[in-house]
């Protein structure tokens, strides 16, 4: 499957700007993995066309780090900065330099960017990380492995998108 580079790019964008609070890498995987896995629970495609693979803090974007944000920043859209904390974890803070394009989304995906914004923008990268280790998608998958569109059914943590 291909990815749908410029609902993607324009995703991080928007999420970048509209859910700030506490966003850093692990916090963005997380809202894509809302992002596709209601899309396909609602409408049987998902709007990156990306895969996501069961890592030990959640759901992982299998192209976000490797092909998305690399892009986006050899391109000028964002700007990416590596902080060190005093915990010796790594903390990434992202900056746009455009903003999103919303006329690459269709009414359904706009409104559910809004809603995982909306619900999750106050969310610890924790409290993210662990709502989506109660969700089948998550729980009925194994370590590094795909996880499975299907199990999709099981995510209510949003009101109707439709």
């Amino acid at each position: 499957m291909e990815i749908k580079k410029e609902k993607y790019i324009n995703a991080v964008l928007f999420f970048i700007n509209n859910c700030d609070n506490h966003l850093g890498i692990t916090k963005l995987n997380k809202l894509f993995y809302y992002l596709d896995f209601i899309s396909y629970k609602d409408k049987k495609t998902t709007v990156t066309n990306d895969q996501y693979i069961h890592q030990e803090y959640g759901p992982v974007a299998a192209s976000l780090e490797t092909e998305i944000l690399p892009h986006m920043k050899e391109n000028g859209l964002i700007s990416i900065e590596n902080i060190l904390l005093a915990s010796n974890k790594r903390k990434i803070l992202f900056k746009t330099e455009v903003d999103a394009d919303l006329s690459v989304f269709d009414v359904y995906e706009k409104e559910l960017l809004r809603k995982i914004c909306d619900k999750f923008c106050n969310y610890s990268t924790q409290e993210i990380v662990d709502q989506t280790h109660t969700e089948a998608p998550y729980y009925y998958s194994e370590f590094m492995s795909i996880m499975d569109f299907e199990n999709a059914e099981d995510i209510d943590i949003l009101e109707d998108v439709k």
